[in-house]
């Protein structure tokens, strides 16, 4: 899929690839470039904020090297568990830390682009830490 015909240079055995396609035979994706089929190579487009400087994205999946507590392909979205929460040009994503006694169904997951936790009825707070008013005793 990657060569552009089926000759290749008589003395090296080198292949013409089509862009983003290296190695002798024109059988693998060049680096940030991923998924070689009959089209060629797809761009990784790994997210600069999410994912490890330096690395490179995984040649076959596209899958970027994503830091601490980030994943999505891309290294763009924060794992079940945390929130987004942005930095200048950059975001952090941080653990949700929802109280499971305030939680529907005891829940530790929250919202991941605001942080709020899913709270049963009569308790309120980021985190479903706190009774509303009128109400009291959040426990099991």
């Amino acid at each position: 899929h990657g060569s552009v015909s089926q000759f290749c240079n008589p003395l090296s055995g080198q292949c013409n690839c089509k862009e983003r396609v290296k190695g002798l035979l024109c059988d693998t994706c060049m680096d940030n470039f991923y998924g070689l089929d009959v089209t060629g190579c797809k761009a990784c487009e790994c997210d600069a904020a999410g994912s490890i400087s330096g690395t490179v994205c995984d040649a076959r999946t596209g899958q970027c090297a994503c830091k601490p507590n980030i994943g999505g392909r891309r290294c763009d979205e924060c794992l079940d568990g945390y929130h987004r929460v942005q930095k200048g040009h950059s975001f952090l994503c941080l653990p949700c830390n929802c109280e499971k006694a305030g939680t529907v169904n005891g829940s530790l997951l929250c919202d991941k682009t605001t942080g709020q936790c899913p709270c049963k009825a009569g308790v309120t707070g980021l985190r479903c830490s706190q009774c509303m008013q009128q109400t009291y005793n959040l426990s099991m």
